[in-house]
């Protein structure tokens, strides 16, 4: 249900900005997800169980505010800098994120509750765990995210168009998500994992070779073999992170995990932004997607690779 609900959101995120587009205007999509979220908020207050671990600990707070920072310095850098790798501004946030998460992990090394234990990167499964959400948010997600911006700007694909083509990924998706279930248990989730991963690569390989006289359907079944793949690989990513960490750490996992995806995606999109943007023709942008779509399926092969890599040795620390 998580690999599902992942999918479906970014199915319906892009969809609705275009619709509000023709109505309104795109930015009024915030509004409405800023109302769905309290909505949630409310209804998780109303309807979810608490949990507690068996071992209370206290809030780390100086791991918290190094970790938020830090985090903060290097995306803001990364987005700073497409306009400019050597202005000051970029060159002063990322001297900070370094300081910063250099310092996070001093603090965490020797805090006796540390909201990351850097003892689990030595425990293969959080590793394999931690390294292909990475890879998913630096590979597919980057270049999915990409596709509705370039196909409007080279190809002349409206941004409905363009949704509907990210639908296909995202949607097929949530079905083999919710399939996954009936993957067989010998089928470990290390596998999965990297089986995952070099089916969204096979998918984003499929999308080079585009040219200025592509249409939408050129897109269709290389979104099509990544959708399917992403299903998979999300269910595993969510099962597998709270599986890699010591009864009662969930959270531990799960944050990781979804940090992991996260700092991958925002990396992933500026790398891609950097390699595929630059061109101001259709035909530049066109040889800039191609590149970006190369580069980006090696990031999920590679993330594949250090899957299966991470055998497992022992348990995980129990700290």
């Amino acid at each position: 249900m998580w690999g599902a609900s992942v999918g479906a959101g970014i199915a319906v995120g892009p969809l609705l900005s275009a619709s509000l587009d023709l109505v309104a205007s795109w930015r009024d999509a915030y509004w409405v997800l800023a109302v769905a979220g309290a909505a949630v908020t409310v209804a998780a207050l109303r309807v979810v169980h608490e949990s507690r671990s068996a071992q209370p600990r206290p809030l780390d707070l100086p791991g918290l505010l190094l970790l938020a920072g830090g985090m903060s310095a290097l995306l803001a850098a990364l987005v700073e800098g497409r306009e400019g790798w050597t202005a000051p501004l970029v060159l002063v946030l990322a001297v900070a994120a370094v300081v910063l998460l250099g310092a996070f992990v001093a603090v965490e090394r020797r805090s006796p509750a540390a909201m990351l234990d850097l003892a689990l990167f030595r425990h293969p499964p959080f590793v394999a765990a931690t390294v292909a959400a990475l890879a998913t948010g630096a590979g597919v997600i980057a270049l999915t995210s990409y596709l509705p911006g370039f196909a409007g700007r080279a190809l002349g694909i409206s941004a409905l168009s363009a949704s509907l083509l990210m639908l296909l990924w995202s949607g097929s998706s949530v079905v083999t998500a919710l399939l996954a279930r009936r993957i067989p248990a010998r089928v470990s989730g290390r596998t999965q994992l990297a089986l995952g991963l070099l089916g969204v690569a096979v998918g984003q390989a499929m999308q080079h070779g585009v040219d200025v006289d592509s249409t939408w359907v050129r897109f269709v079944p290389g979104l099509l073999v990544a959708g399917v793949a992403s299903g998979v690989l999300n269910a595993a990513l969510g099962r597998e992170a709270v599986a890699s960490v010591p009864d009662g750490r969930g959270s531990v996992g799960s944050g990781a995990n979804n940090t992991a995806r996260y700092v991958g995606s925002a990396v992933g999109v500026t790398v891609v932004s950097v390699i595929a943007a630059g061109a101001t023709t259709p035909a530049g942008l066109v040889a800039g997607w191609n590149h970006a779509a190369v580069v980006t399926a090696a990031v999920s092969v590679v993330g594949a690779l250090v899957v299966l890599a991470a055998r497992t040795r022992g348990t995980a620390p129990q700290r």
